[in-house]
């Protein structure tokens, strides 16, 4: 866990990414109706417009 701001921030962008990239992919493949490449693809493109949303 962290312990200065600075460690704070960090923790807080890395999480937050891997947050919205899983939960993008798992969307995508409930959409898909199964985990695919193509449902990985579609969430990573999507990533970056949910990311600043969730920042």
């Amino acid at each position: 866990m962290p312990h200065n701001k600075r460690e704070s921030l960090i923790y807080t962008v890395i999480m937050c990414a891997f947050m919205v990239l899983w939960m993008s992919i798992y969307n995508v493949s409930l959409q898909y109706g199964g985990f695919s490449l193509e449902a990985v693809i579609a969430g990573w493109i999507g990533f970056p417009i949910a990311y600043v949303f969730a920042m």
